[in-house]
């Protein structure tokens, strides 16, 4: 979602509801409300909005919270510490009392503005029966300094924007956006680890494990994302955004053009079938097993996916783009490397532990953003193209954990040995194709 095309009433209204869950009973723990904050404060900055009623808004919402939290604590805390997330974490609650007991009344100011705990003080004041007038007392007067110092930042520099930015702002959002949904992601990420609060929730209400639970979440938020994409590029809503955002990076990327043909020719279906073909051959060789062969498979069926979706939404491509025959919307580049790169750490990394998972997500990006980025600076996409094409790719990933999920005898995790056989020799065969192909692409290009 773009902030920058919400209504100022929806900000407000947003921003008030952020600081509410900020400040409410444990579940600021598990949402990352500064950042939310922040993102809303720097777009309504942006958009010229007076000052005055967003600090308003999100003063009510934060004393709103913390007096709901209160309220929590004094009349249900023998009921709430039984169920979810209270009986989850108790020693969320432990942690709160023994800052209530050091510091009294004034923890009520200090905690505001102390993270972990922030959530966690109404309700332990309202354990320990603290007087409502008194509670409610350091709770407007904590507000009071909260609000500014939450809101203040992001929308002096919203203000700044165009000063700081530029043209640069069609760039901004989108790339703000994406960071929120790394940070959302992160965080849904670690409470689902065993043992936390949502996997606690998925083994109880659904009866599914916190790993599959995750996959299901991927699959189902990259299916709805792909979905959103394409009516929203069918109907035109973001051509303005789509033109604006691609002259500028085309024209910042005017003297590189033959570095990004090189990189977007590492991205083309046929040498990432073929890389794809190499692996299921070697984990069949070096471990009798057929996963590669279910990447294959995937691979195959997302590119379909993507031919389809062109000939079916027929979006043509920008002015700029070289003569190419098929439509514009996804990239099928863009899709294909998203999915066999993200494949591949997944393949890698399953069976290990959670850092080192990360490490391998971490670096399948590199490629995955340099494609994507690479099908925009040759001309051959919009932008928008780009990101409904991660989403295909993402759903190529998120199914083949569920598949890599399923009990299979034998199945063991890839060591360091076979890890690095893998890559090496995925890397040697794309690089051949990538420079084989490098003089035909340039010329299909139209670079000189």
């Amino acid at each position: 979602m773009d902030l920058a095309l919400l209504s100022q009433p929806a900000l407000l209204f947003i921003a008030g509801t952020v600081a509410l869950c900020e400040s409410l009973a444990f579940i600021g723990i598990l949402i990352p409300g500064v950042a939310l904050l922040f993102a809303l404060a720097l777009a309504a900055g942006e958009q010229g909005m007076s000052l005055p009623p967003l600090l308003l808004a999100a003063f009510v919402g934060a004393v709103t919270g913390d007096g709901l939290s209160y309220l929590l604590g004094r009349h249900a805390d023998t009921w709430l510490r039984q169920h979810w997330p209270f009986n989850a974490h108790p020693h969320w609650h432990a942690r709160g009392e023994r800052f209530f007991r050091r510091y009294g009344p004034l923890s009520i100011v200090l905690g505001r503005f102390i993270g972990p705990i922030r959530p966690v003080m109404p309700f332990v004041a309202g354990t320990f029966e603290m007087p409502a007038r008194r509670y409610f007392t350091f709770n407007v007067l904590s507000a009071l300094g909260w609000a500014p110092a939450y809101v203040l930042p992001g929308f002096l520099i919203g203000r700044s924007a165009d000063e700081l930015l530029g043209h640069w702002q069609a760039l901004f959002y989108p790339a703000l956006g994406l960071v929120l949904l790394l940070l959302v992601a992160t965080t849904l990420h670690q409470h689902l680890q065993p043992g936390q609060p949502l996997a606690r929730w998925g083994a109880r209400t659904l009866g599914l494990k916190p790993e599959r639970l995750a996959a299901l979440l991927l699959l189902a938020s990259a299916s709805a994302g792909l979905t959103g994409l394409a009516l929203i590029q069918s109907l035109g809503l973001a051509q303005p955004w789509n033109q604006h955002l691609q002259q500028l990076l085309l024209q910042a990327a005017a003297g590189a053009r033959p570095f990004w043909v090189l990189v977007t020719s590492m991205g083309d279906g046929r040498s990432l079938l073929a890389a794809a073909l190499l692996l299921a051959l070697g984990l069949q060789g070096i471990r009798r097993s057929g996963d590669g062969w279910r990447l294959l498979c995937l691979l195959m069926l997302t590119l379909a996916l993507n031919a389809s979706l062109k000939w079916l939404l027929q979006i043509e491509r920008p002015d700029s783009a070289p003569v190419l025959a098929d439509p514009s919307f996804p990239s099928g580049h863009s899709s294909g490397s998203f999915a066999f790169f993200a494949m591949l750490a997944v393949l890698l990394a399953t069976g290990h532990p959670v850092r080192l998972r990360r490490i391998y997500y971490l670096l399948a990006l590199l490629p995955v953003l340099t494609i994507g980025l690479s099908r925009i600076l040759v001309g051959a996409h919009w932008p928008l193209d780009v990101l409904a094409a991660w989403c295909e790719g993402m759903m190529a990933a998120a199914a083949l954990r569920l598949w890599l999920l399923r009990p299979e005898r034998g199945r063991q995790p890839l060591d360091g040995r076979d890890t690095g056989l893998i890559c090496l020799a995925v890397a040697l065969l794309l690089a051949a194709l990538t420079a084989w192909r490098y003089g035909a692409d340039l010329a299909r290009y139209a670079v000189s």
